[in-house]
């Protein structure tokens, strides 16, 4: 297993999510590949701002704001 902290981060928060959702990121990364995100800068930042907003919309209450990557609040 990689020592790359980022990417631990990444996985923890992955084993943390519902088979549901794993099901859903793993769509969603494929798709990402599939758009060229790895190879392509501004389709990267496309994704990266289309991401950011759909995170900034309001949700209204949640019961838990803790990363499910990091636990931080």
């Amino acid at each position: 297993m990689t020592n790359n902290k980022d990417v631990l981060r990444v996985l923890n928060g992955f084993l943390e999510l519902s088979t549901a959702e794993k099901i859903e990121l793993k769509k969603e990364i494929d798709n990402l590949i599939i758009s060229g995100v790895l190879t392509d800068l501004s389709t990267n930042l496309s994704k990266k701002r289309e991401i950011s907003v759909k995170m900034s919309a309001n949700l209204g209450p949640t019961n838990n704001n803790n990363c499910k990557c990091c636990g931080k609040s």
